[in-house]
């Protein structure tokens, strides 16, 4: 393991990622043999893998076998990776991190909120909601609460604490934000579907990556809008990290964020139209101009309400 020690930090970030997927290849078959050996006969894995038809989706199975390989990973290499002493300066107790956490959940829900209320005004929202009792409305926000907290935690952790620190050890500041966003933006895309049948299929893992690596080149023409979204959302959450020298205001901007997006889908159905669809996006709000507009401003306000940052490679001790 002395072999790490010669590379840089934000290349074992990479490194990792590779090691990832090319174990997690090797893995597919494997896993697919012994999910095969349990069809159709268990209920619970033939739910579990939506199998229709004598056909399930081998993509999501392989995005959960990377998940698993990536935190092993993460664990037996903490030491090379750095991971623990990364992900704990930005997670140890400060003054005022519950003041940190409120204030960005309240920037990300407020400004969420202002921009439905715009599209609302513009007939671009209609309110619709899929749940009419009052205890059903209230108990499926409780639950995205939770959900949003959960995956505000998880992201945060993994791409700002871990990736954008990483970034900052060897960058100066405005690299490390666009590199670990771009990684970030790019990751959300790096999934396909890909059905199988039964039986054994040595190169199955190979494919899936393959082709999801090409699903990012060949659908970029059409998804460079949620790309460029994307983008902005992650460079808007490492300012905050930046900015606050930890982790808790990233936190509850991306919670806030998820929740609201969530609970809109819940409450509002989104028409914008062929025609104006540029303008205001689909229904994940961040693919449209109007969209990135929010986030640029986001971003702004976020300079306004919190701390001096430091620059450079100082930012990364300091988080």
């Amino acid at each position: 393991m002395n072999s790490w020690n010669g590379i840089k930090q934000y290349q074992k970030v990479f490194l990792l990622f590779f090691m990832a997927l090319g174990l997690s290849s090797l893995l597919a078959p494997i896993i697919k043999v012994f999910l095969d050996s349990l069809l159709p006969s268990n209920p619970f894995v033939v739910n579990l893998l939506n199998y229709k038809h004598e056909y399930y989706d081998f993509g999501k199975v392989i995005r959960r076998i990377i998940m698993a390989v990536v935190l092993i990973l993460i664990f037996l290499l903490r030491k090379q990776l750095m991971i623990g002493s990364l992900v704990l300066t930005g997670i140890r107790p400060v003054p005022g991190w519950r003041e940190q956490l409120q204030t960005g959940f309240l920037l990300g829900a407020g400004m969420f909120v202002f921009f439905i209320a715009i599209l609302w005004i513009g007939g671009i929202q209609t309110f619709q909601p899929e749940i009419k009792s009052f205890t059903g409305i209230f108990f499926r926000l409780l639950t995205l609460l939770l959900i949003a907290g959960i995956i505000g935690c998880i992201e945060e952790l993994l791409f700002r604490g871990f990736v954008f620190q990483s970034m900052l050890v060897n960058m100066q500041a405005v690299s490390a934000i666009c590199i670990s966003s771009l990684f970030f933006s790019s990751l959300h895309f790096f999934k396909v579907k890909y059905f199988v049948s039964q039986g054994i299929q040595p190169f199955i893992g190979f494919i899936i990556i393959y082709q999801s690596f090409k699903n990012i080149v060949v659908g970029f023409s059409n998804n460079w809008p949620s790309f460029i979204g994307l983008f902005l959302v992650g460079a808007v959450l490492s300012y905050s990290c930046l900015r606050m020298k930890s982790l808790y205001f990233a936190f509850g901007l991306h919670a806030g964020w998820v929740f609201l997006i969530k609970t809109n889908k819940l409450f509002f159905d989104h028409h914008a139209g062929k025609n104006f669809v540029w303008l205001f996006g689909d229904s994940y709000l961040v693919t449209g101009v109007l969209g990135w507009v929010f986030l640029i401003i986001t971003l702004i306000l976020v300079r306004f309400v919190t701390k001096v940052p430091y620059h450079g490679k100082d930012v990364a001790g300091a988080l």
